[in-house]
């Protein structure tokens, strides 16, 4: 039988890959391990924080509850490294079947939801986003420098 409760941590000397059954739990861990990994030594990252760990949180959470559906038996794919041009890249992909970001890219966020803001944020707080054609893997870049 499949272990429900995946959570993989490959350290590297630019960044740190996680793989995670989907649950909001593992997005909590995934969110700590990945920060304190990439602050250790780093003013640059630090000075950061706050938006990397609100944009990570936001696409953790996404992958889990849109892409994967709250199905523990799926995983997220999440590899956040510092390229050599100060360029903070996060990569994170689910198993779902993806959305037509595009489109929701140019929706209004209603005032009265609760959720729907995932965009802006990503928008506001990173220097790019972009998603796959299936929607289903976002890439994010930020410049630390």
């Amino acid at each position: 039988m499949a272990n429900l409760d995946l959570f993989d941590i490959s350290v590297v000397q630019d960044g740190v890959s996680v793989v995670f059954s989907s649950t909001l739990q593992n997005v909590d861990q995934a969110c700590e391990v990945i920060c304190q990994n990439l602050t250790k030594g780093r003013d640059d990252i630090h000075r950061h924080l706050f938006s990397i760990q609100l944009v990570l949180r936001e696409g953790l959470t996404n992958a889990v509850r849109h892409g994967n559906a709250m199905d523990r038996k799926k995983r997220v794919r999440c590899s956040v490294k510092v390229k050599e041009d100060f360029v903070l890249q996060v990569e994170i992909e689910d198993q779902g079947e993806g959305f037509d970001w595009r489109t929701e890219q140019s929706r209004e966020p209603c005032e009265n939801e609760d959720h729907g803001r995932g965009l802006a944020i990503m928008e506001r707080y990173f220097t790019r986003y972009s998603y796959n054609e299936v929607g289903n893997k976002l890439i994010l870049e930020k410049h630390v420098r």
